[in-house]
């Protein structure tokens, strides 16, 4: 693998360490951004139906294969997949310019999108790379219309729940706790705010098998996640070996 791919992956991986696995990483080569993506190679995500997701792990069904990000991003901004001569990646892009056009369209599915862009450095040899900008459902700087807000769920031992709205676009956050019986009266206070990314936690000491009903129910409750059975969640393949999947 040459150089520009080999840097390329390197900072998907530490990507998906920093933000998570649903990640869109764009590297400018001249005037286009491009995705790419290694066929063949192991998928860090496992992907249930919101059904499986909330029955007992022992009569689970197995994962489904999880659809490449290229795949997802070619399908929704309607692009052509193409692979070049000899080399196994798989490439897609769009000239730079298009950037702007295709962000809310990627950044209304949930997707964190990582721009590389070229360093201008006067020196002469192979062109130097940077991350230049991050975009997220809940942090766009290109589109200030209305503010969005990223929750936080906090799960603890005592069945209690600590909870944070925080929007990056102007610092504003509300921090309080609840206990799980009053759970239902947060979605007074969620409706009045524009929620873009949700980032659950918990304790250690939080039972696997009990944290994913509540997880799952306690969304669905707050209208916060689609309640059909077919929709699909991914799993960071991180977290599989504390949860029952």
């Amino acid at each position: 693998m040459n150089q520009i791919p080999m840097q390329y992956f390197n900072l998907a991986e530490e990507n998906y360490s920093k933000y998570g696995l649903s990640v869109i990483q764009l590297i400018q080569i001249g005037k286009f951004y491009e995705l790419w993506h290694e066929p063949d190679t192991s998928s860090r995500q496992q992907v249930y139906s919101q059904a499986e997701l909330l029955v007992e792990s022992s009569i689970r069904s197995r994962s489904l294969g999880a659809i490449p990000p290229i795949e997802q991003v070619a399908s929704l901004l309607d692009m052509r997949i193409i692979s070049p001569g000899k080399r196994s990646l798989l490439q897609m892009g769009f000239p730079i310019y298009s950037l702007t056009t295709h962000l809310s369209t990627l950044l209304d599915k949930g997707w964190t999108i990582i721009v590389i862009d070229e360093l201008v450095t006067g020196k002469s040899g192979p062109k130097q790379r940077a991350v230049s900008q991050v975009y997220s459902p809940s942090c766009n700087l290109e589109d200030c219309s209305e503010l969005s807000y990223v929750l936080s769920i906090y799960f603890s031992q005592d069945d209690s729940l600590g909870i944070t709205l925080f929007s990056a676009m102007n610092g504003h956050s509300i921090i309080f706790p609840v206990s799980w019986t009053d759970r239902d009266k947060v979605i007074r206070l969620l409706i009045s705010y524009r929620i873009r990314e949700i980032v659950i936690r918990a304790d250690s000491g939080v039972s696997s098998n009990i944290l994913i009903n509540k997880i799952y129910n306690l969304l669905i409750g707050w209208n916060l996640f689609p309640s059909e059975p077919n929709a699909k969640i991914e799993v960071m393949g991180e977290t599989l070996a504390n949860l029952p999947c």
